[in-house]
């Protein structure tokens, strides 16, 4: 595709990704496949990715700490965590062959929708209090690492991972595990995007305009957050992401016949 044929693509899908990553979460599963659909070099595809990624981030944690459903204890020295390993996992990423990347994420997708889609019961009270002061910091370590290392080297599912990690090992409740994961995802998420900016892998001339269609359709689905919609939404936008899923598929095979 064209520069202009990839940003005509791109904008709407990245509008849906947001729109429907404020309500039911998992944008991801539409905004990485549709970065590749355009034939874009992988490495480009993780740099622009990121970079509009972190905008909505910000955007959703900042939103979150101003309501007081973060708890900054928490999410500061995780969220340090969480920066460290997403900059050391996109300077893998930087290191790996574009096709064994396509392989990894035609073959994550899957495990990732279905994590996406299973629904899960959640604590509705903390039980941070029953935790020592060293298991807390051990944990959030723990939390931080396997967050930083996944969204940096993945990315779609990330959210809902945040979410799990905190209600699993910290024992926060649903909402404020919520809040927390906002800005553990922004934390990954300004790590890769700084790491590939530095690596000029970002394409500013597609990355800007496609990144305000994504901020736009956070917006606008984040006011219509509804537990309907969410119900609706995560099988009409794992449709639309199995269908991209396909194209790679067949992208990388078709390569790997023509060897």
């Amino acid at each position: 595709m064209t520069d202009l044929q990839s940003i005509l693509f791109l904008c709407p899908m990245m509008f849906l990704a947001g729109f429907m990553d404020a309500i039911a979460g998992g944008g991801g599963l539409i905004s990485l496949p549709a970065y590749i659909f355009t034939g874009m070099p992988l490495h480009n595809v993780y740099g622009c990715n990121k970079f509009a990624t972190s905008l909505n981030a910000f955007l959703s944690a900042f939103r979150f700490v101003k309501n007081g459903i973060v708890d900054l204890k928490i999410a500061v020295p995780m969220g340090i965590w969480c920066f460290v390993s997403a900059w050391a996992a996109s300077k893998i990423v930087l290191f790996l062959d574009g096709e064994f990347l396509k392989l990894m994420i035609v073959a994550a997708m899957p495990v990732i929708a279905a994590l996406i889609l299973v629904q899960r019961s959640y604590p509705e009270t903390s039980g941070l209090h029953t935790l020592t002061r060293r298991q807390i910091a051990l944990r959030m370590a723990l939390c931080g690492i396997v967050m930083g290392l996944f969204d940096g080297m993945l990315g779609p599912g990330s959210g809902t991972l945040a979410i799990l990690l905190c209600t699993r090992f910290l024992k926060l409740d649903l909402r404020t595990a919520s809040g927390n994961a906002k800005t553990m995802v922004f934390a990954t998420t300004l790590a890769s995007a700084i790491s590939y900016t530095m690596a000029g892998q970002v394409l500013w001339n597609i990355t800007i305009p496609v990144a305000l269609c994504g901020i736009a359709g956070s917006y606008i689905g984040s006011g219509l957050a509804m537990k309907k919609g969410a119900k609706f939404i995560r099988p009409m936008m794992l449709v639309i992401a199995a269908l991209l899923i396909i194209k790679m598929f067949a992208d990388v095979l078709a390569n790997y016949v023509h060897l």
